[in-house]
Parts: C-alpha cells; sequence; structure tokens
C-alpha cells in the first residue's frame, strides 16, 4: 500500500482528467449537496473538488469510470526551485519526507511574463546570492532580497519595482496533522458554509459580477492580459466602463470566499474519509503517473538486501 500527504494528494487531484463534465447534478451527487455553491466555483474549481473526494471515497471506482488521464508535471515556472517530474508517494507514513513542508520562493509575476530565459536567469541570481541558504539559517533579510531585486531587474527590463511586502516566500504544510474526529465540528462547518454563500452573494449580486468572479485566477495577471480576456468574454468597451481596480479588487474578493470554501470542504473530506490514515493503491497510484520517494525506495531496497542476508 502506499501513503500520500496531503499537499501531494491535492496537487494529484488538480492534474487528474475525468472523462465527463462535472454537471450540476453530478456535483450534487457526489460533491456537496448545495447548487449555490455549484455556481458559486468555475469549472476549474469544480472538477477539482469531485477529484478529491471521489477518489477517497473509492479509488477502484474513480479509476474504472472516471479517470482519463494525469500529464506528467511540468514546471510551471512559478517557484526558484520548482522542476517539473513525477508526484511522489510513500510507502509507509513514517517516512521522514512525509512531515515535510513545501517551502519554495515565488518568482514575481513580471518576471515570469517575460518569458523562460529570464524566468532562469531569476533562477540563478536568486541562488547564487545565497537567498534559499541564508533563509534556511534564520539570516534572510526579506528588505534586502527585495532591495537587490529592485537594483537589477526593474532597470533592465522596464518592470515595476517590488514592495517590501512582497510575499518571498511559499510555505504549505505538507505533514498530515490534519484534523480529526475530535476535533471536527460539523455544525461549524455547516456554518462557515453559510456565512460564505452569503458574503459571496452579497458581493456577487448581479449576473455581470459572477461572471467577473468565475475569472479570478487573473488577479495575478498584468493589466494587458485582464483586458483581454474581459474584452473576450463581455465587449471592447468593458474594461474602460467597469475598471481595471474595480476588476482587481473583484477577483480578490472572489478568490477569498471560493478558498474559504473550498477550504471548508476540503477539511470536511479529509476528515470523512480519513486521509491521514488512507492507503492508496500502489498500481492506481503508478497509473496516475506517480513514482516512490526515493527515501522510501532506498529503504525498501535496504531492507530487502538485509533480510536476503
Amino acid at each position: 500500500m502506499a501513503h500520500l500527504t496531503n499537499y501531494t494528494y491535492s496537487r494529484l487531484c488538480r492534474k487528474l482528467e475525468i472523462k465527463q463534465e462535472v454537471d450540476l447534478q453530478l456535483f450534487l451527487d457526489f460533491v456537496y449537496n448545495d447548487p449555490q455553491v455549484y455556481y458559486i466555483l468555475n469549472k476549474f474549481e469544480v472538477n477539482y473538488l469531485f477529484n478529491y473526494k471521489a477518489l477517497l471515497e473509492d479509488e477502484d471506482r474513480f479509476y474504472a469510470e472516471y479517470y482519463q488521464e494525469v500529464p506528467e508535471r511540468i514546471d510551471s515556472k512559478t517557484y526558484v526551485f520548482e522542476s517539473g517530474g513525477k508526484l511522489k508517494y510513500h510507502l509507509t507514513n513514517e517516512c521522514r519526507l512525509i512531515t515535510k513542508d513545501f517551502i519554495d520562493f515565488n518568482i514575481p509575476p513580471e518576471i515570469r511574463e517575460l518569458g523562460e530565459e529570464v524566468v532562469e536567469e531569476y533562477r540563478d541570481w536568486f541562488k547564487e546570492k545565497g537567498f534559499a541558504d541564508q533563509y534556511f539559517q534564520n539570516k534572510l533579510d526579506k528588505s534586502l532580497v527585495v532591495f537587490n531585486y529592485n537594483m537589477k531587474f526593474p532597470p533592465k527590463y522596464k518592470i515595476p519595482v517590488l514592495n517590501e511586502n512582497y510575499e518571498l516566500i511559499k510555505k504549505i504544510p505538507n505533514s498530515n496533522n490534519l484534523v480529526s474526529d475530535n476535533s471536527f465540528d460539523k455544525q461549524d462547518f455547516l456554518n462557515k458554509m453559510d456565512v460564505s454563500i452569503k458574503q459571496y452573494y452579497n458581493m456577487f449580486s448581479c449576473k455581470t459580477t459572477r461572471i467577473i468572479s468565475k475569472f479570478d485566477y487573473l488577479r495575478g495577471k498584468s493589466d494587458a492580459e485582464i483586458r483581454e480576456k474581459m474584452t473576450e468574454v463581455f465587449s471592447p468597451n468593458f474594461v474602460d466602463n467597469y475598471g481595471i481596480k474595480n476588476l482587481k479588487e473583484k477577483f480578490t474578493y472572489s478568490r477569498k470566499i471560493k478558498l474559504d470554501i473550498i477550504s471548508n470542504l476540503l477539511e470536511f473530506f479529509r476528515w470523512n474519509f480519513n486521509l491521514k490514515e488512507k492507503d492508496f493503491k500502489k498500481i492506481t497510484l503508478e497509473n496516475f503517473g506517480l513514482e516512490c520517494c526515493n527515501s522510501c525506495s532506498k529503504e525498501k531496497l535496504a531492507t530487502t538486501t538485509v533480510n536476503r542476508q
């Protein structure tokens, strides 16, 4: 049997392709029985929640009925130390890597927009400066990173400077220290869902704003990209009339509310199906494109060698 960290399981469910569209009825039957939640989310978010719950509930059924293909992980150019390759599974919950946090360093969106060569230039610069080593030694001065960046990249590429509040470090708890049935309060969960739903429909009270909320992934994009997409969805004059600033505010509000909704649902699924103790079949995970982590592979090889002796 095999185990996945919370982070890896989440990454897997974002990548899984399924054979059919998750329409309203399928969402109500298999994900969450509230049409208001379905209409708040975009297609990608709906599919993610469906994958997350359906795979936890019955991996054999998911593989047989819904699974289509999972592509190999690619470098999204989001982080300094990010690389492509396959996601990893673990052979035991005792693996030292299963409780390791995900820590990386964000690449500014202005750098990503300049293309692969500039992304690699930024990565090389970040590594040569030793900023990662300083962070892990608790010696990193974030303001110094921002200062050095602003001295180099904005003048060279005519891009905006970073402010001191720039989110330099991305840290995601990777452990399986998730909620237990003793700490999960279902009524509190329902109350939180109700609050988030009401917040959304108060903020996005008309059809136009609800359509805008479907594109909140644009919040980190350039003004030109936002204008291009909103013109495609609405009309050539829409952005001038509505305003880029107003659009970005709507994207931000929408994302916050939807993250609350998704986070609450995932917490419920993890509690209900006990992801912390979940055993997956190795063959299923390998069919999904995962591979055994190096630490587990080495441990298994060492154990096998000792047993043979």
